[in-house]
């Protein structure tokens, strides 16, 4: 009879680990697809970027991000990659949610290019390749200006740029970035060859891609404004009147970063 009663002992225990252990896994599927649903497109229609790569990894393992341009996305003049706007961006990623811990950020940025060169196969090839969820697109019209690509070529290649991305990778979030603001220009005059300064090409992308109504961020005139308030010499975040140095890339960060966390207006569904 006591080895009866020991079996009955060892049969109700293990009954009862079984149960725990199930009603434990319902309770975290329970859990991660409240989770989802909490990032989940359809219920945050204006989500924010990082929220939407949040919900990217839930459901797939990992997200993915990728940014193109030129020498100043490539991250010329700082001192490691780390240091660029496109690495700190990366960190503050991952520090976010545990989601993101090992979100990369891969860095298409050739130096020299102009918006219409961007659109080149060895650049879009292994975009496309790669699928990223956030797809950050810097106008490169540093190149353009400096090589006297006219404005209506520039706003063409923005144009393409668009369609390619948005039709072949439509659950990719675009976002189109200017340039970093600068003092001089080593490769070419003031005004190029159109009577056009840089900024020309940096108020008219920006006023053509928010007609369209495409995600823009003002990277020029937000670091502006940020140096004028803290009182920070432009030169002084600049290696060599151009290129950011590794203060100005931090400070391309700073005011990029609350741009990626707040909440973003619906993406515009290709025609």
């Amino acid at each position: 009879m006591k080895n009866w009663n020991w079996l009955v002992w060892v049969a109700a225990g293990a009954l009862l680990f079984f149960y725990t252990r199930t009603d434990a896994r319902q309770d975290q599927v329970s859990a991660s697809e409240t989770s989802i649903k909490t990032y989940d497109p359809l219920n945050n229609p204006d989500q924010s970027l990082a929220d939407y790569l949040i919900f990217r990894s839930m459901i797939s393992g990992q997200a993915k991000m990728a940014v193109t341009g030129s020498s100043v996305t490539k991250g010329s003049g700082s001192s490691k990659q780390s240091k660029t706007w496109r690495g700190r961006i990366e960190v503050n990623l991952q520090n976010t949610h545990p989601a993101l811990n090992d979100l990369m950020i891969t860095n298409h940025g050739h130096s020299g290019y102009t918006s219409v060169q961007l659109l080149e196969d060895h650049v879009t090839s292994p975009i496309l390749k790669e699928q990223p969820d956030v797809l950050f697109i810097e106008t490169s019209v540093i190149n353009n200006h400096n090589k006297n690509v006219t404005l209506v070529d520039t706003f063409a290649s923005l144009q393409s740029l668009y369609e390619l991305y948005s039709t072949t990778l439509p659950e990719t979030r675009i976002v189109f970035l200017s340039p970093n603001p600068c003092t001089e220009n080593k490769f070419g005059p003031p005004l190029n060859q159109f009577g056009l300064s840089f900024t020309d090409y940096v108020e008219g992308t920006q006023s053509y891609i928010t007609e369209q109504g495409w995600t823009y961020f003002d990277t020029h005139g937000e670091m502006l404004y940020y140096l004028a308030e803290k009182n920070v010499p432009l030169p002084s975040t600049l290696k060599d009147g151009i290129h950011p140095n590794d203060r100005g890339y931090e400070i391309w960060a700073d005011v990029l970063w609350p741009f990626v966390q707040q909440k973003q207006e619906s993406p515009k569904i290709p025609m």
